[in-house]
C-alpha cells in the first residue's frame, strides 16, 4: 500500500469546532450571495476561496460546494472567471457523486470547448454509467491539456500563488480533474492499478482544490482494494482521517460519519474478512443514508453486500428483505441472483435452467458492463447451485472469473472470498466423482490448485480456512487417507472455537461431513452425534436444501437395534414425536432437546406425514404407550 496521505482535517473537538465555524461561514456568504444584485469580485473570490478550501464537503459544510461556486461564477467581472468557476462546480457535482437537476450541466453544454470542460463532460458521462463515453470525453481533456500549454511542474512558484495568476492556474486544475476521473474509472471498471496510479498523479498536481484532493485520496484507497485486500483497506481506513463530522442534529451511525463510497467500502470490507455483523451496520447505515433515492447507484451495491452479510451471518430473513429492497428499485442481474440463492438454499422450487445450459442471469450481466455487479451476481449463482449439488454449472458458471476473456480485471480477485469456496468445492466433488476413472488424475490436480488458491485467500480472510480445512479431508477421504481426512475435520472444527466468526451454514457442513466420515469408519455413535448437532443448524437456518441430505444420513448411519417403533423416522424425530406425545409444547420440546422451536415445527412436519396423522392428538394416540 501506498503510504498514508497527510491529514486533510483535525478530529476529536477540533473537527467539531470547525465544522461549526464552516457552518457560520456558509450562512454569511449564502446570504450576501443572495442579497447581491450586481457583479461582485470580491465575493465571488471569497465564494471560490470557501469552495476549494472547505475541508468537509460532505457533512461539514451547510451549502454544498458546488452551489458556491455557481454563484461565485453569476457574481464574477469577466467571461473567463465565469466558465472556470462554472466548470468547477460541475467538476465538483461528479466529485460529490450527487447528480444536479440539469441547470447546471444546461449552462456547461453552451460553454466553449477547453480541457476543463471536456473533464466536465466526461464527469457527467461517469455519473450516468456511460463508461466509454467517460473514457473518450476524459481523452480529449488529455489531447485538450497538451495541444494548449504544458502544465508547469509542481512548486514552480506560480502554483503557490494561484491569484496572481488565475489563468496560469488552470493546467493544474485541469490536469488534477483529468488524473481524478481517470481513477474514478478506473475503480468502475475494476482496474486497481490504474486507479492508484492516476490518484497518485492527482495529488502530485498540486491543485489547491481540496474537495479534488479528498475524492484523489479517497479513489487511492478504493484502488487498493482490488490489489492489496480487505484487511489492509481497513487499516489504511482506520489510520487515515476520511471522517467528516456532520452537525450535531443529524443522528449518525456508526460513530464517524464516512463519506459514502468509504463506508461501503468498509463494509464491503468487513464482509469479506468475515466481520459479518460489523459490515453490516455500515452497509444498512449507508442504506438509510439514501433512502429517498431507491435506485442509486451507492445505495444499491451496499444493498448487495448487505444481502450477502446477512445470509453468511445466517440472518436470511434480513437476506430476504435486503433483496426486496434491491427488487423495489429495479435492481436486476444481481438482485435475480441473490433471489435464486436464497431459494437454493433452503430448497424451495424455483425455476432454474436444465444442467449444462448458461445462466441468463450472466449474460445480462456482461451487458452491464459493471464487473463489480458480475461478480456478485456470479457469487449468488455460484452458491445456489452448490445448494443444489450442481457442480459442473459451478465449474461453468465461476469460469469467467478465472479467465482474463471478459474485462473482469481486479473484480474476481477483489470478490474471491465470496465465490471462491463455492468453486473450490465442486472441484473437489468433482475429483471425488472421477476418482478411480480415467480423468481423475487430472481431476485432482485441478482440486488441489483450487484449495492451494482457497488456503492463500484464507490468509487474508480467516473465516475460510475453516471451509478449506472441510474440503482438505473430503480429499484425502477420496485419496483413501484416512488419518490426513481427519485432521483435516478436526482443524476445521477446531477454527469455529478461535473466535473467528465461521459462518452457521459451514460450521453445520463441518459437522456434518465430519460425522459422515466416522460412521463410514464405523464409529456411529459419535458420527450420528455429529450429524445431528449439524441437522439441529441446518433445520434452525431454515436450509431445507442441506437438511434433506442430513436426514437421509442420518437414517442411513442409525443401527438396526436402536431405531425407533416407526422405522421411517429418524432418531430426532422419533424423540420429538416421543416428547409430543408425552404432552409437551413445541416450546417444551425445543427446551428439553436444546434446539429451536422452529426445528420442531421442522421435525413435526416430516413426523406428521410419516405416520399419516395430521393432529398432536392422534400423533399421542398413535404413538406406543
Amino acid at each position: 500500500m501506498a503510504p498514508a496521505a497527510p491529514e486533510l482535517r483535525p478530529t476529536g473537538l477540533r473537527a467539531l469546532h470547525r465544522a461549526a465555524q464552516a457552518h457560520d461561514a456558509d450562512h454569511a456568504l449564502a446570504h450576501r450571495a443572495l442579497a447581491a444584485d450586481r457583479p461582485d469580485p470580491a465575493l465571488a473570490a471569497a465564494l471560490e476561496d470557501a469552495a476549494l478550501n472547505g475541508q468537509g464537503p460532505l457533512g461539514a459544510r451547510s451549502v454544498a460546494t458546488r452551489q458556491l461556486l455557481v454563484w461565485a461564477a453569476d457574481l464574477s467581472t469577466t467571461r473567463a472567471q465565469r466558465e472556470r468557476r462554472l466548470l468547477l462546480a460541475a467538476l465538483h457535482e461528479v466529485y460529490e457523486g450527487v447528480p444536479g437537476n440539469g441547470t447546471l450541466w444546461t449552462r456547461i453544454e453552451t460553454l466553449p470547448p477547453s480541457p476543463l470542460r471536456c473533464c466536465a463532460l466526461a464527469g457527467r458521462a461517469l455519473l450516468q454509467g456511460r463508461l466509454r463515453t467517460a473514457g473518450i470525453r476524459l481523452q480529449a481533456a488529455r489531447d485538450a491539456l497538451a495541444a494548449t500549454t504544458a502544465p508547469p511542474a509542481p512548486g514552480d512558484g506560480d502554483g503557490d500563488q494561484p491569484h496572481a495568476h488565475p489563468r496560469g492556474e488552470d493546467p493544474y486544475f485541469a490536469l488534477a480533474a483529468i488524473e481524478t476521473l481517470a481513477a474514478a474509472l478506473a475503480c468502475r471498471t475494476a482496474r486497481g492499478t490504474a486507479a492508484v496510479d492516476a490518484a497518485g498523479k492527482a495529488l502530485n498536481a498540486a491543485s489547491r482544490d481540496t474537495v479534488q484532493t479528498r475524492t484523489a485520496r479517497r479513489l487511492m484507497l478504493i484502488g487498493h482494494s482490488y490489489t492489496a485486500g480487505p484487511r489492509e483497506v481497513l487499516a489504511a481506513l482506520g489510520e487515515q482521517d476520511f471522517a467528516v463530522t456532520a452537525p450535531a442534529t443529524v443522528p449518525v451511525r456508526p460513530p464517524e460519519h464516512l463519506e459514502p463510497e468509504l463506508l461501503l467500502l468498509r463494509g464491503e470490507s468487513r464482509l469479506l474478512v468475515g466481520e459479518f455483523a460489523a459490515g453490516t451496520s455500515d452497509l444498512e447505515c449507508l442504506v438509510q443514508r439514501h433512502t429517498g433515492h431507491r435506485g442509486h447507484p451507492v445505495r444499491l451495491r451496499a444493498l448487495e453486500r448487505l444481502a450477502l452479510a446477512h445470509f453468511l451471518d445466517g440472518n436470511w430473513q434480513g437476506a430476504d428483505d435486503a433483496v426486496e429492497r434491491i427488487d423495489a428499485a429495479g435492481g436486476g442481474t444481481a438482485g435475480q441472483a441473490l433471489r435464486t440463492m436464497l431459494l437454493a438454499a433452503r430448497g424451495s422450487a424455483t425455476t432454474s435452467p436444465p444442467s449444462g445450459t448458461p445462466v441468463p442471469a450472466h449474460r445480462r450481466a456482461f451487458e452491464a458492463d459493471d464487473p463489480e455487479r458480475l461478480v456478485i451476481a456470479v457469487s449468488a449463482d455460484a452458491i445456489g447451485l452448490l445448494a443444489r449439488r450442481r457442480y459442473a454449472d459451478v465449474l461453468r458458471a465461476t469460469t469467467p472469473l478465472t479467465d482474463d476473456s471478459h474485462d473482469l480485471h481486479d473484480a474476481p480477485q477483489k470478490f474471491a472470498p465470496l465465490w471462491l469456496p463455492a468453486r473450490a468445492e465442486a472441484m473437489v466433488e468433482t475429483a471425488a466423482a472421477a476418482a478411480g476413472a480415467r480423468a481423475g488424475a487430472t481431476a485432482e490436480v485441478e482440486a488441489e490448485a483450487s484449495l492451494d488458491e482457497l488456503r492463500r485467500c484464507g490468509g487474508r480472510s480467516p473465516h475460510l480456512m475453516a471451509t478449506f480445512h472441510r474440503l482438505a479431508g473430503r480429499a484425502a477421504e477420496y485419496r483413501q487417507e484416512p488419518a490426513l481426512a481427519e485432521r483435516e475435520y478436526r482443524a476445521g472444527l477446531w477454527t469455529v472455537t478461535t473466535g473467528i466468526r465461521v459462518p452457521r451454514l459451514e460450521v453445520a457442513q463441518i459437522e456434518h461431513a465430519y460425522g459422515r466420515f466416522l460412521c463410514s469408519l464405523g464409529r456411529s455413535a459419535e458420527g450420528r452425534g455429529r450429524l445431528q448437532r449439524a441437522q439441529d443448524i441446518f433445520v434452525s437456518l431454515g436450509a431445507f436444501a442441506f437438511a434433506r441430505r442430513g436426514e437421509h444420513d442420518i437414517s442411513a448411519a442409525a443401527p438396526v437395534a436402536s431405531r425407533p417403533p416407526f422405522v421411517d423416522l429418524t432418531e430426532r424425530e422419533a424423540e420429538v414425536a416421543r416428547l409430543v406425545s408425552a404432552g409437551l409444547t413445541n416450546r417444551r420440546v425445543a427446551e428439553e432437546l436444546l434446539i429451536s422451536a422452529k426445528a420442531v415445527e421442522y421435525h413435526l412436519g416430516k413426523i406428521y406425514p410419516k405416520l399419516g396423522v395430521r393432529t398432536r392428538g392422534e400423533l399421542t394416540n398413535r404413538w406406543p404407550g
